[in-house]
């Protein structure tokens, strides 16, 4: 399409123009619902997979709009530095072009964080801050990737569009399980009541996802267990977690399913549950969770190769903290312990008695360690000897059978003891998500 004969009131139209893209059907919606003086579309909460364009959609449908009403005041909140700098070269490809803007229009050149126009519109794009979402008023308001934001700080930006005549509020995210999670689904699955219209597309949609080589690649790592089944749905479907019911498939603890792997196994058979190794064969880890009403339960761990075997679970009830601390500095005086944060006084405890200490702060990090546990379970990688046979492991294996959400989709902590000190013990055996999976081919380039 020849720019300077383009459509300028169509965010579609400006993408071919102005940025060589055509947008996806679920992606023109965005794009115009953005744009819109519907009443309607006043308020947007978006839910697409990783990689989906939703940022790159929204930059573009800013420009637009910038473009048709210079006195507009947009500002953009993102989860990360990363999600704004993507924002900010969508939009500043576009607004920068003289052919879209009229000569003289912008008020000195964009910046990463400010674009101004002289006609006293702007967009303002800046990462999580308290102070900024309390100084001023805007017209509209986008919080991208909302879950990586913490609820304090959405609260304080939220009341930034009240003076508005034509206020309007996009929040957009993939459903990941971080830190406001449980925020953001709960706007998704009550926006008709909050006044708010939802928008999708499929990864059908996505050519330039599907098309990828790398997408291949992304179904070998669900295959090899790189990222669990959970994870594959949220990041590259953008479905919501199941949360409810049982947190882990309780036949691939200890049941029979079509030949699926099981974690129980016999700890006579040295095929099943080799004997111990020495590094480097071998890494072990100590799990600790400290009870101070509850039992302290130490859990120990042993990864040959890549299963992790159970050595061991020791459940401390009516034991001073003391004495566990001495049982620990006598039996894994050269390991690495893993303990609850919570514990502060304690893990300074164990550091004063020359052990290694690596606390687990399980308000960031239990659902990539439930997402670990998962996949191990799902691909064979973990295995505790059959309680039948070591009644060490009964209770850590009836834990693990009955770990269920709650209402709000948060695991019970109810006798979660033995299980919570298992997850401290997988963090060193964690992969890391390789970040190729999240730059995807071509996503990078055109979104």
């Amino acid at each position: 399409m020849n720019a300077l004969r383009a459509n300028l009131t169509d965010p579609a139209a400006v993408s071919v123009a102005f940025a060589g893209l055509e947008l996806s059907p679920g992606q023109k919606h965005l794009a115009r619902a953005i744009c819109s003086n519907e009443e309607r579309y006043r308020q947007l909460v978006v839910k697409v997979m990783r990689g989906g364009g939703k940022t790159g959609t929204a930059a573009i449908a800013f420009a637009t709009a910038l473009r048709n009403n210079p006195t507009r005041k947009i500002f953009a909140l993102a989860g990360s530095y990363w999600q704004a700098q993507r924002l900010y070269d969508r939009f500043e490809s576009i607004i920068a072009t003289p052919e879209f803007m009229p000569p003289g229009s912008l008020d000195g050149p964009p910046t990463r964080y400010l674009t101004r126009l002289k006609e006293g519109g702007f967009l303002e794009i800046l990462t999580t801050s308290p102070n900024r979402a309390r100084a001023g008023h805007v017209d509209w308001l986008c919080i991208d990737e909302a879950v990586l934001i913490p609820n304090r700080i959405i609260d304080a930006v939220w009341p930034v569009v009240r003076t508005s005549k034509q206020p309007k509020r996009l929040v957009m995210s993939t459903p990941s399980p971080e830190v406001n999670q449980e925020w953001f689904v709960g706007l998704w699955q009550n926006a008709d009541k909050a006044h708010f219209e939802r928008i999708e597309w499929p990864l059908e949609e996505c050519h330039w996802i599907t098309q990828s080589g790398d997408m291949n690649q992304i179904s070998a790592a669900v295959a090899a267990g790189l990222i669990d089944t959970e994870t594959y749905k949220v990041e590259y479907l953008g479905e919501i977690a199941e949360r409810s019911g049982r947190v882990w498939d309780t036949a691939l603890i200890d049941g029979h399913q079509n030949g699926k792997p099981r974690a129980v196994v016999d700890p006579n058979k040295t095929q099943e549950y080799p004997l111990p190794a020495a590094a480097p064969l071998t890494e072990w880890s100590v799990g600790l969770d400290w009870g101070f009403i509850h039992p302290t339960v130490i859990t120990v761990w042993e990864k040959q190769g890549e299963t992790v075997y159970a050595r061991d679970c020791r459940i401390r009830e009516q034991v001073a903290l003391s004495e566990i601390m001495e049982e620990i500095r006598a039996d894994f005086p050269k390991y690495t312990i893993y303990p609850d944060s919570a514990g502060m006084h304690e893990n300074d405890q164990l550091r004063r008695l020359g052990l290694t200490t690596r606390p687990v702060i399980f308000s960031k990090q239990k659902d990539e360690l439930i997402g670990n546990v998962r996949w191990r379970l799902e691909k064979g990688l973990l295995k505790i000897p059959d309680p039948n046979l070591d009644n060490r492991f009964f209770t850590l294996i009836q834990q693990m059978k009955a770990y269920s959400y709650d209402d709000k989709g948060k695991p019970r902590k109810i006798n979660d003891d033995c299980v919570d000190s298992m997850l401290c013990g997988m963090v060193p055996f964690t992969h890391e998500t390789p970040r190729w999976m999240f730059e995807i081919r071509g996503v990078k380039t055109q979104w």
